[in-house]
């Protein structure tokens, strides 16, 4: 397959690439990310979202990494470019990367003209790239593929909240920019709010799995807003041991969604 050389840092795509990978915000301006690694690529590949460019490190990649660079440009129709190891290592989002990645649309999912009798997730003020990702993909595993967040949460399509989801984004539609007075004109379920300060037992009430319902997860430290909080329709906390102060959010969010989908089992 016909390649290009890129080896000045000079270059038109040198310049984007580095933008995106040291702004967060930049992915949604540029309406491009990269996804850096062997199971992104290989997640594109299938999925075919729209690619811009297969992006190849010069030297020091396997044979298996340069096949499948040609294999993720032919399914896509994307452009294949290798990069001198000093230009690749100066855009590459992640330190020891494995040599490919891909810049792959930033692709957010349309207003509904009505709410969606659906389940969701939605994120108030998330923060961490980590955790980010890890939200976005245990709701997939969970089976919500409507994710939503607030105007102070991390860019969805940022390159490290992008690598934490493990190609989960691909598989879900996110709603960028949502405030929680909003969160009822996108989807029509009960809004129940996780809150470690107070609510109903998770385990111990029963009910309210019955419908559609939206999962309301806050950022480390603060927890839920207030606004969020007034946005819920009910208020619930997972019963942890005494000695443990807290969960992480990732952790509160796979207990809840999961206890969702447990219950939802158990009704068929």
């Amino acid at each position: 397959m016909p390649m290009t050389v890129i080896n000045s840092a000079a270059n038109d795509n040198i310049k984007r690439w580095r933008k995106i990978a040291e702004n967060p915000r930049e992915a949604k301006k540029a309406g491009f990310t990269l996804a850096e690694g062997i199971h992104l690529a290989e997640v594109i590949r299938d999925k075919k979202p729209a690619v811009r460019s297969v992006i190849l490190r010069e030297s020091r990649v396997s044979e298996e990494v340069a096949a499948l660079a040609e294999e993720v440009a032919r399914a896509t129709g994307a452009k294949l470019l290798t990069v001198a190891d000093k230009l690749y290592d100066a855009v590459c989002p992640v330190e020891n990367g494995t040599g490919i990645m891909v810049e792959t649309a930033a692709h957010f999912a349309s207003r509904p003209v009505r709410p969606l009798a659906e389940d969701a997730l939605y994120l108030d003020g998330v923060q961490d790239a980590g955790n980010m990702g890890t939200l976005i993909r245990t709701a997939l595993a969970s089976g919500v593929r409507h994710v939503a967040a607030s105007p102070g949460s991390a860019g969805f399509w940022a390159p490290k909240v992008l690598r934490a989801g493990m190609g989960a984004h691909f598989s879900v539609q996110l709603y960028d920019n949502v405030t929680p007075e909003e969160i009822h004109t996108l989807f029509a379920g009960r809004i129940l709010a996780a809150d470690a300060r107070g609510g109903r037992d998770l385990f111990r009430t029963p009910g309210w799995a019955q419908g559609p319902a939206v999962w309301m997860m806050g950022a480390e430290g603060p927890g839920l807003s207030m606004r969020a909080l007034s946005a819920a329709t009910e208020l619930y906390l997972i019963p942890i041991e005494e000695d443990c102060e807290s969960l992480n959010v990732g952790a509160a969010a796979a207990v809840c969604l999961f206890e969702l989908r447990r219950r939802r089992l158990l009704a068929e």
